[in-house]
């Protein structure tokens, strides 16, 4: 079966949606055969990915499949190796979704995914700024969760409540085998001082958990948000390398095998 990774904090403007889309870009220029899933009503992932209004998808989007309990219909192939289930501002309705239909709503989602697991390599989810029913869903469903932290204050603040909510699932038995990917420093600007002492401070306190990449703010990196995610130009390349850092460091704590589904053009 694939591996279902979330990246998630309960804050806004963290870099969320950019990790999730150019973490899934990555892997599926490396081979892996991934599904990316946004599961943020904003539709960020949604936008970032195929470049078209979140509203183009209504009711074709990720509550639809939770909805069916199948995703095959509603999966939007986006290049080769790469797939979305998208959202739309309509995800925030899915508690009173699965109050109709008298299901548990922690479970909705990973119920939803497990139709197509075994066809991917990586499922990554891109989740709510908060600790709301989307994030707990989220967080069911997933074999790991990377942990973002802004080098700012009230990020570094959120991560604790965070992990306690992450250690309360695996303990109630909701997501027994969840584990802490680790903790990606995004956002980081080396020119101040507050920056670089809070990323200190995060690996004095979880030491092992932060990634050595941290990723830094890059105008290259907001402008794949309007123009779509590309490897080409020099340009590009330079807003990618810390990305890629950062892919073959999760790679490395999450699995240690080649791709399972190969690309028709490596078979």
């Amino acid at each position: 079966m694939g591996t279902t990774i979330s990246i998630g904090v309960q804050k806004g403007g963290v870099g969320k949606s950019s990790t999730t889309c150019i973490t899934s870009f990555l892997l599926a220029e490396k081979g892996y055969k991934v599904l990316a899933v946004d599961f943020d009503s904003q539709g960020n992932t949604t936008q970032i990915l195929s470049q078209r209004d979140i509203y183009s998808f209504e009711e074709n989007t990720v509550l639809n499949a939770i909805i069916d309990v199948d995703p095959t219909k509603y999966i939007i192939n986006l290049s080769e190796n790469l797939d979305l289930l998208p959202a739309d501002d309509i995800l925030a309705t899915l508690t009173n979704q699965m109050a109709e239909c008298n299901r548990y709503v922690p479970t909705s989602l990973k119920e939803t995914l497990e139709v197509v697991k075994d066809n991917y390599d990586f499922i990554i989810i891109d989740t709510p700024p908060n600790l709301g029913d989307l994030s707990v869903s989220a967080l069911t469903a997933s074999d790991y969760v990377v942990v973002m932290l802004q080098s700012e204050p009230l990020c570094f603040k959120a991560i604790p409540r965070y992990l306690q909510l992450i250690d309360l699932l695996k303990g109630r038995g909701l997501a027994p085998t969840i584990e802490l990917a680790g903790i990606l420093p995004s956002m980081s600007d080396s020119r101040t001082r507050i920056d670089s002492s809070i990323i200190e401070k995060a690996r004095s306190d979880y030491q092992d958990w932060v990634f050595d990449t941290v990723i830094k703010r890059r105008n290259r990196i907001k402008e794949f948000s309007i123009l779509g995610i590309q490897n080409s130009t020099r340009e590009d390349k330079e807003a990618l390398e810390q990305y890629e850092q950062f892919v073959e460091e999760l790679l490395n704590r999450v699995v240690k095998e080649r791709p399972i589904h190969e690309s028709s053009s490596e078979r």
